[in-house]
């Protein structure tokens, strides 16, 4: 039997707030939680309340990224259960998208064996529970339109910029 607990570790980006949502014994990342109009309630609403080893190097990761390096997504402590095979190979394939440049939805859908699936794509990203550890602000729609994103458009136009300015 396991004892796990949720906890919150919250912090400040040149972007805003981040909440990061983990089990601590064994330890997972549940969720990223970025700031915007959505979810700010419950962003600034999560307070720190344990540092294990592992949330201290997620944190050093978004740190790191902020200050314009690009990361590794944490593979080994990031929780896919619920998706499907499909849509772990997109989060993947948008986990591969280097740091700084963009591809579309139809890209991604290419890239993993479905040219059709764009929509597929964007509704898989859509469901991204670790924004910026899986870069989905990276893609855009073929038309060179933003798409959707979880923090908001604005949100991502910002991580997109930051980005930009960062290579």
């Amino acid at each position: 039997m396991n004892d796990s607990s949720f906890y919150h570790l919250y912090m400040e980006t040149p972007l805003g707030g981040i909440s990061l949502i983990y089990l601590d014994n064994p330890f997972r990342l549940v969720e990223v939680l970025l700031s915007s109009e959505k979810n700010s309630t419950a962003v600034h609403r999560a307070e720190p309340s344990g540092r294990s080893r592992p949330i201290r190097k997620i944190e050093t990761l978004l740190k790191n990224y902020f200050t314009g390096r690009p990361i590794d997504p944490p593979w080994d402590v990031m929780s896919l259960d619920g998706f499907t095979d499909l849509q772990k190979a997109v989060l993947c394939k948008t986990a591969a998208i280097p740091f700084g440049t963009l591809t579309t939805y139809r890209d991604i859908a290419v890239a993993i064996g479905r040219p059709g699936a764009y929509r597929f794509v964007g509704t898989t990203l859509g469901k991204n529970p670790y924004p910026i550890l899986i870069p989905c602000h990276r893609v855009i729609r073929s038309d060179k339109g933003m798409g959707g994103f979880g923090g908001g458009i604005d949100l991502k136009k910002r991580l997109i910029d930051f980005e930009s300015h960062h290579r």
